[in-house]
């Protein structure tokens, strides 16, 4: 997804690289991925797995989004299914199989979970840093990155958004509320420029 920014620039020079963008996938299309990772498996009422593309499709496109659902509504069904005295819920919610019932519960606890309320609670300048930190970790495919590298991606979306640049120590502090929310984990020490950041939660 990134190789052209991890190629050094007289090696992308000489290959001529194209970037190619691929649109979010429509709920034909994650229906059609879903189904064909449960083929043989009849485990997922059809409906189920049209709702679960729906919902994703309306919102992000995101294949791995759907499939983490689909895998979290399968765990609640198994619980559900084995709880004592459910057999009247069983009834009602397809004989065993995955039911909406269930891709709702999902939906609602994947989207409900502590860091998506505390990212929806951050100021503008803390959405601005978290962006800035997916970036760079995608950019160069490790798990964490400094604290000096974070600010200069900050410093070039704040420029492409018109937004004024807040300065470091502004930026630090920023940085220390997020570490204290526990949705980024910061190195142990001094608070200084080369301190390494990563994120507390899935990138996707």
């Amino acid at each position: 997804m990134d190789l052209p920014e991890k190629l050094l620039p007289r090696i992308s020079s000489r290959m001529g690289i194209q970037r190619l963008c691929f649109g979010p996938y429509n709920y034909q299309q994650l229906q059609e991925i879903i189904s064909s990772r449960l083929k043989g498996i009849d485990v997922f009422e059809t409906q189920a797995i049209e709702f679960a593309s729906r919902k994703v499709a309306a919102i992000s496109g995101d294949a791995r989004r759907a499939l983490e659902i689909c895998r979290l509504a399968a765990e609640i069904a198994d619980y559900r299914i084995k709880k004592p005295h459910s057999n009247s819920d069983l009834a009602a919610a397809g004989k065993g199989l995955v039911a909406m019932v269930d891709v709702e519960a999902a939906i609602q606890e994947m989207f409900q979970a502590p860091h998506i309320q505390v990212m929806k609670s951050c100021s503008r300048l803390g959405k601005i840093f978290l962006t800035a930190i997916v970036h760079e970790l995608y950019k160069t495919g490790m798990g964490e990155t400094t604290f000096e590298k974070l600010a200069t991606t900050v410093s070039c979306l704040c420029a492409s958004n018109g937004e004024v640049f807040p300065g470091y120590d502004t930026l630090l502090h920023v940085g220390c509320r997020l570490g204290e929310s526990r949705i980024l984990l910061c190195e142990a020490g001094s608070k200084h420029r080369l301190q390494k950041l990563q994120l507390n939660f899935p990138r996707y």
